[in-house]
C-alpha cells in the first residue's frame, strides 16, 4: 500500500489501520518533502518489517514556501522504487 495523502490525520489513520489490521501488507508512506531544501535530505527509511517511510521527515508545507514539484517528485520516486523492491523481494531485512 503506497500512502499519498496530504492530510496528517488521513496519513495516521491509514498507517494505524494497515499496521494493526492488515498483517500481510506492506506500507510505503511519505513525510517531509516541502520547501527548497537540498534534495539530498529525501531518503527512505525502514521503520518496521512492513513499514517504509520516504521523505526528510521534517519539512512541512505550512512552515515553508509549500510543496515544490521536484522534491515531491523525488519523494514519490523513492516510494515507487521501494514498492518495486518489495514486489521483487529485494527489500531490506
Amino acid at each position: 500500500i503506497c500512502e499519498a495523502f496530504d492530510d496528517a490525520e488521513c496519513k495516521a489513520m491509514l498507517t494505524n489501520t494497515v499496521l494493526s489490521e492488515l498483517p500481510d501488507k506492506y506500507l510505503v508512506a511519505a513525510s517531509g518533502m516541502a520547501g527548497m531544501d537540498t534534495p539530498n535530505t529525501i531518503r527512505t527509511r525502514k521503520i518496521t518489517n512492513r513499514f517504509y517511510l520516504c521523505g526528510d521527515e521534517i519539512s512541512d508545507a505550512a512552515d515553508t514556501i509549500g510543496l515544490v514539484a521536484p522534491r515531491v517528485m523525488l519523494c514519490a520516486a523513492h516510494q515507487a522504487h521501494t514498492v518495486l523492491r518489495i514486489l521483487a523481494g529485494a527489500y531490506e531485512v
